[in-house]
C-alpha cells in the first residue's frame, strides 16, 4: 500500500504526472476496495499507469473490468481468511494453541505435533511461583504479584521497566496455564491441551475465587528487614496494626513502632523496635518442642497419612462416578439443543454445557492428582518437621520471605504489645498449639510417675 501512496505524494503539484508500473496486478487487487480509490487518485494526478500483464483503459469497459477484478481479489482474500480461521479452529480442537505463546511458554517443533507450546525457563518457574503464591495467600493482592514480577530482570517489562497491572490480571486469569485450550473467538471451552500445564486446576480455582473476593491492601514496599513485624504487631489498646518509622537523634537514627489511631490512648506514643522484637523472639523460642515430641509427631503423621490415603481412594472412585454422570448430562443438553430453535434457550443450554465441561475437566484432573506420588509423604513430613522442630532457627537465619511465612503459619492473629505492660499471649496456630498440649501432658505424666 505504501508503494501506491508514494507516487500520489510525488505527483502532487507536478506538471507531468509520474509513471506508475505494476509488475503484477494481483497484489494490487488483494488490497480490496482501496485499489479503485488509489487508481482514481493516480489518474487525478495525471499519472501514467502501466502493468506488465494487464492494460489499463480509461473507458467504461476498462473501469468495469477493473471493478470485476477488484471484486474477485476481495473474494479470494475473504476465502483465504475463512480457510485460515477453519484450520486454526481445527488445530485448537486437537489441543494445540495457535496464537502468540503466553509468557512462560515458547513454541518448539516436536515430532508428531508440529509447533507445540513448551515451558520456557526461567519464565515458566516465575509464572508458576507468581500464580501459586497468589493462590495460597503468599501474595495478598495483584499489586504484590506485580512487584514480585518486577523483581525478576528476565521477566518481560515495558520500556519503563514496569509490569502493567493488566498483564498481571491476564496472567492470573489465563486458563492455558492449566493445560487446557479456551477461546471465545472460536467458542471452545476447556479442551484438553497437548502442552504441559504449569499449574493445577485446583490452583486456578483458588486464584479465581480470590480475584472474585474482596481485595486485600497490598503490602507496603518499605516493609523490609528493618521492620519485619510491621502489619503483624498490633497496639495493645486498640488492636490496630502499629506503624513503623525511623527517628533521627543527636548522633544516630532510631527505629520505632507507634500507634496512629486518634481515639487510642497510645496515639502518637512510640515504642522502640528492639523492645517489641525482643519480646516476640522470646515467644518464638518457646515454640520449639522436645525431640520426644518431634518423634511422637512423626508417628502421628504416619498414621494420619495412612488414613487420608484410604480416604483418597474412596474419593477417587466417587469422582469417577460423578464424571460419568456429568458426561450424561452434557449428552442430554446437546440433544435438547438439536431439538429447539429458540436462541435464548440455546444460549442457556450452551452456558450450562460450558460449566459442566469445566467441572468435568476439573474432576478428571483431580483423579490424576488425588493419590499422592511415591515419596510424597516423606517430603511433606521433613518440610513440616523442619518448621515445627526449630522455628527459632528459621526466624534467626531465614530471609524476609521465610520470616513472613513463619508469622502466617505459627500465629492465627497479630502480636499485641502495650507500651507499658508489654506483650500479651499470642494466639498460636493449631500445629504448635497441639505440640504444646502434648508437652504439658508429658510433664504432668512424668511428675505423677515420680510420685
Amino acid at each position: 500500500m505504501q508503494e501506491i501512496r508514494r507516487p500520489l505524494r510525488m505527483g502532487c503539484g507536478c506538471k507531468d504526472g509520474p509513471l506508475v508500473v505494476f509488475e503484477d496486478l494481483q497484489p494490487a487487487l488483494n488490497i480490496g476496495g482501496m485499489v479503485c480509490t488509489c487508481l482514481g487518485g493516480l489518474r487525478k494526478r495525471r499519472a501514467t499507469i502501466e502493468c506488465l500483464n494487464f492494460k489499463f483503459e480509461e473507458t467504461p469497459e476498462g473501469e468495469f473490468i477493473e471493478t470485476i477484478m477488484a471484486a474477485q481479489g476481495a473474494l479470494e482474500r475473504k476465502q483465504n481468511g475463512r480457510q485460515v480461521a477453519q484450520k486454526m479452529k481445527a488445530r485448537m480442537q486437537s489441543g494445540y494453541w495457535v496464537h502468540n505463546a503466553p509468557v512462560g511458554y515458547r513454541y518448539k517443533s516436536v515430532k508428531g505435533h508440529g509447533k507445540l507450546l513448551t515451558p520456557d525457563e526461567p519464565h515458566a518457574s516465575v509464572v508458576r511461583e507468581a500464580i501459586e503464591g497468589f493462590a495460597i495467600g503468599r501474595y495478598q493482592s495483584q499489586v504484590e504479584v506485580q512487584r514480585f514480577l518486577e523483581t525478576k530482570p528476565y521477566y518481560p517489562h515495558n520500556n519503563g521497566g514496569k509490569v502493567l497491572a493488566m498483564r498481571v490480571t491476564d496472567l492470573l486469569k489465563n486458563p492455558i496455564y492449566t493445560g487446557h485450550i479456551c477461546s471465545e473467538v472460536y467458542e471452545l471451552n476447556w479442551l484438553r491441551g497437548q502442552h504441559e500445564p504449569l499449574i493445577s486446576m485446583e490452583t486456578y480455582d483458588k486464584v479465581q475465587k480470590r480475584l472474585a473476593s474482596t481485595g486485600y491492601a497490598p503490602e507496603r514496599k518499605n516493609t523490609g528487614k528493618d521492620f519485619v513485624l510491621r502489619g503483624f504487631a498490633t497496639c495493645g489498646d486498640c488492636s490496630t496494626p502499629l506503624r513503623s518509622s525511623w527517628s533521627k537523634g543527636a548522633r544516630n537514627y532510631y527505629a520505632y513502632y507507634s500507634c496512629h489511631t486518634k481515639d487510642c490512648d497510645s496515639y502518637g506514643k512510640s515504642i522502640p523496635r528492639d523492645k517489641i522484637k525482643g519480646a516476640f523472639e522470646q515467644i518464638v523460642r518457646t515454640l520449639q518442642p522436645s525431640p520426644k515430641l518431634t518423634a511422637l509427631a512423626r508417628v502421628i503423621f504416619a498414621q494420619a497419612w495412612e488414613a487420608r490415603l484410604a480416604q483418597a481412594k474412596d474419593t477417587k472412585r466417587s469422582i469417577k462416578r460423578q464424571v460419568v454422570e456429568i458426561e450424561k448430562q452434557i449428552e442430554k443438553l446437546v440433544a435438547r439443543i438439536m431439538d429447539t430453535s429458540n436462541e435464548a434457550v440455546i444460549s442457556a443450554y450452551e452456558k450450562r454445557i460450558k460449566a459442566l465441561e469445566q467441572d468435568r475437566v476439573r474432576m478428571k484432573q483431580n483423579i490424576d492428582r488425588i493419590l499422592p506420588k511415591a515419596g510424597t509423604a516423606e517430603e511433606i513430613l521433613e518440610l513440616s518437621l523442619q518448621l515445627l522442630s526449630n522455628p527459632w532457627k528459621i526466624w534467626k537465619n531465614g530471609n524476609l520471605t521465610l520470616r513472613r511465612t513463619l508469622l502466617r503459619l505459627a500465629f492465627t492473629e497479630g502480636f499485641s504489645y502495650h507500651r507499658n505492660s508489654g506483650h500479651r499471649t499470642p494466639e498460636i496456630s493449631l500445629p504448635f498449639k497441639a505440640l504444646g498440649v502434648f508437652q504439658t501432658g508429658m510433664k504432668m505424666n512424668g511428675a505423677a510417675g515420680e510420685n
